[in-house]
């Protein structure tokens, strides 16, 4: 594997330790909660919650389409959505997570191809080839 390469691979295992990391942040605060699907239903369906809103862990999130955008205080955002039941991403989310850091630009097709690469090595599940990822 080469540098960039590498980059890649490390750029997304940042993005799940972040996406992990704020998603427990945000369901410690809804315990009636267990992940984007009842966040989504709480949202659309039933209306308990707004669709913009900050728990009381300090997570804002942002329900949109078929997912949902979550911000720490540290301004650090993860996108996922929600395919065939299960919170998923794809390279343009991890993309996305890393505007504004310092580095390296890395292309989204080369994110998409180290979350294949993670894939193979069963790190992530590969719901949809080379498109969504799942941690």
């Amino acid at each position: 594997m080469d540098e960039r390469e590498q980059l890649a691979v490390d750029a997304v295992r940042s993005f799940v330790a972040a996406f992990k990391r704020i998603h427990e942040r945000l369901f410690a605060a809804f315990p009636e909660l267990t992940g984007l699907p009842d966040l989504l239903t709480a949202v659309r369906s039933t209306r308990v919650l707004p669709r913009e809103g900050r728990s009381s862990t300090g997570i804002d999130y942002s329900v949109h389409g078929a997912g949902c955008r979550m911000t720490d205080e540290q301004g650090t955002v993860v996108d996922v959505d929600l395919v065939d039941g299960v919170e998923a991403f794809d390279g343009w989310r991890v993309h996305v997570f890393l505007e504004g850091r310092e580095g390296e630009s890395l292309s989204v097709e080369e994110l998409h191809t180290a979350c294949s690469r993670l894939a193979s090595w069963a790190e992530l599940r590969e719901l949809q080839p080379h498109r969504w990822y799942a941690p």
